[in-house]
């Protein structure tokens, strides 16, 4: 069975599309990419785990018909309604695999929801931030969180900077190098993600050569948290020396050329790429085999 779903906000609480990978039940993994929206990088991604017999559902998060325009305020009961619609589904066991600004929202709703029990974060922020909005030139820091719950925004770290020249970044370093915009925000408690109220094991996929935040060092932090804390479940990171942001099982010509270590380390980077594909499904599989 490869059959596949799709799903609406006004329906089902979420927008996603939901691919049966080899059509058994005991498991699915809600899937989410980043801040570049839509659904393309999450439809290919919840592909992968489809082609490895996997089921997926491919979750949207904004930039769609049925969602917001912007990566502001996003609900996270797209991921609560998610949940309970692949129960309806007759799913016994639910993962969440959510990449950049996806690895926010993936550990955020399984702190929030115990019903997930299997977690991937790709380059991951251990903190909520500041939201985007506006286009081009006028595209920046929104005032608002990324991320909202019952109508009430999650707590959220805001940038320093107001405005992003992404043009004149592009000038100046080659590539999308917005890391000191990450880094120069104010952190506070209330803004970092209660990790260690995750009830199930988490994986954790970072880069050492990541420009757009320090996913390597929100690992370090996530793992030092979750020991503190005497957090019971497996926990595993894996940082690649290569490998650039954007941490998706295959890269297109277009995303290669926005970040300057996948064009100087094309074969390193591959190399890397395919052994990620091989911990994601390990991953997964040890996460279920029990179940």
């Amino acid at each position: 069975m490869n059959g596949t779903i799709s799903t609406t906000v006004a329906v089902n609480g979420f927008e996603g599309v939901l691919y049966s990978g080899d059509g058994t039940k005991n498991r699915v993994m809600i899937v989410m990419s980043g801040s570049n929206g839509g659904m393309k990088l999450t439809k290919a991604e919840a592909l992968f785990y489809q082609k490895n017999g996997i089921p997926a559902l491919a979750l949207a998060l904004f930039k769609t018909k049925q969602t917001g325009e912007f990566l502001d305020r996003v609900p996270v009961e797209y991921v609560e309604n998610a949940i309970k619609w692949l129960k309806e589904q007759g799913y016994q066991n639910i993962g969440i695999d959510g990449m950049s600004k996806g690895s926010e929202m993936a550990l955020l709703a399984a702190s929030m929801f115990s019903e997930i029990s299997c977690v991937i974060a790709r380059v991951p922020s251990y903190f909520v931030s500041e939201g985007l909005s506006g286009k081009g030139k006028n595209k920046g820091p929104s005032g608002t969180s990324c991320w909202s719950y019952k109508g009430e925004e999650i707590p959220y770290a805001p940038y320093n900077k107001r405005s992003f020249d992404i043009l004149k970044m592009f000038r100046e370093e080659k590539e999308l190098h917005i890391i000191r915009f990450n880094r120069d925000k104010k952190v506070t408690p209330e803004t970092v993600i209660p990790v260690e109220k995750i009830e199930a094991p988490i994986l954790l996929l970072s880069s050492k050569r990541d420009e757009v935040w320090p996913s390597y060092d929100s690992s370090l932090y996530i793992e030092k948290r979750l020991r503190e804390n005497g957090f019971a479940y497996p926990v595993k990171h894996v940082a690649y020396e290569s490998m650039s942001h954007a941490m998706i099982t295959r890269i297109s010509f277009g995303i290669r050329l926005v970040f300057k270590t996948e064009r100087q380390n094309v074969e390193a980077c591959e190399i890397e790429r395919s052994k990620m594909g091989k911990e994601l499904i390990e991953w997964v599989d040890a996460c279920f085999q029990k179940k």
